[in-house]
């Protein structure tokens, strides 16, 4: 174990006077890490608050029931009690016409004077049904809606699970797609952060050489710069995230204070903690990868001389 720790401090020591030696690409190799992992950052962001949003959706499903106009309060109450007679049926709320207006209003507030302009609230009022969240709820919808379909009261029944189901398989497509194209993206940078690294490699390629004539292991030559790739990892995602954060910050500060809808929806909470540990883990490995074949190269290299 001693020899183990001996060799970690000589890594490390040799991979700090790597980094005040040659500070150039060490820091052209971590911005370069740190801008790849600020897209793939950005992309997780979006991924993690639309399918938080959806989910949450989905926790709230309802069937909306619209009622024509001047339906009898009798009728209305009848198709209620008979909606929430329904297995799978949470509660049952009676939208008037002038809630229907105000939350109108309170959603679109450009459009807010539209219907004192029309002289008429053209909004109609309707049933919101609650549906108990779980896999039944799509069977619950369609039994409301066999249950209503008869009612002269009733106008339109509209149920989003359909709509919310494409979503969701559209966020599945992106994930999945997003995952092959980031890893033909991540393996092209490791081998250019590669390229880069070996310069570094090549400013040391006597020393390397004195080694391999002295008998030193492999690992030995390889260590300092593995260590090295490992900072570049870690700081490159530390500064990805850091990046990330501040420009879903400035966006907020961007649009006011008055701003929600689809800034909310793609960017609303900040990146969750296990989608920050992907991207440091990510910058671990390709700062690791990157360090591996570039030492691995030059150390071939320097034997076959």
């Amino acid at each position: 174990m001693s020899v183990f720790f001996a060799h970690l401090r000589y890594f490390v020591s040799d991979a700090l006077d790597e980094w005040r030696h040659s500070p150039g690409p060490n820091l052209l190799a971590t911005t370069t890490l740190a801008a790849v992992l600020f897209v793939a950052g950005l992309n997780l962001l979006v991924l993690s608050n639309v399918s938080s949003r959806v989910s949450r959706w989905k926790s709230d499903l309802r069937v909306s029931i619209y009622l024509i106009d001047g339906a009898l309060d009798a009728d209305i109450e009848a198709l209620r009690g008979r909606v929430s007679a329904v297995a799978g049926v949470a509660r049952v709320d009676y939208v008037d016409k002038e809630a229907a207006l105000q939350r109108f209003r309170e959603s679109f507030k450009d459009l807010a004077d539209v219907p004192s302009e029309l002289g008429s609230n053209p909004l109609p009022a309707s049933l919101e049904v609650v549906l108990a969240s779980g896999p039944a709820a799509r069977d619950t919808a369609r039994d409301v809606g066999l249950a209503v379909s008869d009612s002269p009261a009733v106008e339109e029944i509209r149920y989003d699970q359909a709509f919310l189901d494409r979503l969701d398989g559209l966020l599945d497509i992106a994930r999945w797609g997003g995952a092959g194209l980031g890893a033909i993206v991540l393996s092209a940078v490791a081998f250019v952060v590669a390229g880069v690294l070996r310069l570094t490699v090549h400013a040391r390629r006597d020393e390397i050489e004195i080694m391999h004539l002295v008998g030193a292991p492999p690992m030995l030559v390889r260590g300092p710069f593995l260590v090295a790739g490992l900072v570049q990892g870690l700081a490159g995602g530390a500064l990805a995230l850091f990046f990330v954060e501040a420009a879903r910050r400035v966006a907020h500060a961007y649009a006011g204070a008055g701003s929600s809808g689809l800034l909310d929806v793609l960017a609303g909470h900040p990146l969750a903690l296990a989608p920050a540990g992907l991207i440091t883990a990510l910058g671990v490995s390709l700062g690791l990868a990157s360090a591996w074949f570039a030492v691995r190269g030059a150390s071939y290299q320097s034997k076959a001389m």
